[in-house]
């Protein structure tokens, strides 16, 4: 992922009378955005989600057939009343 952010220790240690730091410009930072890593970005993080979710729905229909399959056997194993 793409992102932009400033050095806390580089802004800290800069002042505005030291002559070799280098004034912020907005416009740099503007530049270094685009749209389209923006996207490949987002894109990127909906399919991690996504796949965590088919993995947590995956053990969720595991859970659902182990405990019909339970109830399945105990309903067997039970005598009907006579």
């Amino acid at each position: 992922m793409t992102e932009v952010e400033p050095d806390p220790e580089s802004a800290s240690n800069s002042s505005p009378q030291d002559p070799q730091a280098a004034p912020f410009d907005p416009q740099a930072v503007f530049a270094a955005l685009s749209i389209t890593n923006m996207e490949a970005d987002v894109e990127a993080l909906l399919n991690d989600r996504m796949g965590q979710l088919d993995e947590m729905l995956d053990g969720l229909d595991q859970l659902v057939a182990r405990i019909e399959g339970e109830v399945n056997q105990f309903e067997k194993g039970v005598d009907p009343p006579q």
